[in-house]
């Protein structure tokens, strides 16, 4: 693998863990429109960031190993 090659892979990581992010805030905001409290909606947001990632390097994993 070339420098080229782990400098997109890590670009893509970044990528990949700014959208989880995303989901988290999104998910928190819907758990405390459906009216959770804080403690519980914070929860909400940190299982769907963690599901987001690990989805994410699952398929990451699986194109990096297609493409190889």
């Amino acid at each position: 693998m070339s420098v080229h090659d782990l400098v997109l892979l890590m670009l893509t990581l970044a990528v990949l863990v700014m959208a989880s992010v995303l989901a988290a805030v999104i998910g928190f905001g819907i758990a405390r429109w459906a009216g959770l409290p804080v403690p519980d909606a914070v929860v909400r947001g940190a299982i769907t960031c963690a599901g987001t990632l690990t989805i994410g390097i699952a398929v990451l994993g699986v194109l990096v190993t297609a493409i190889r």
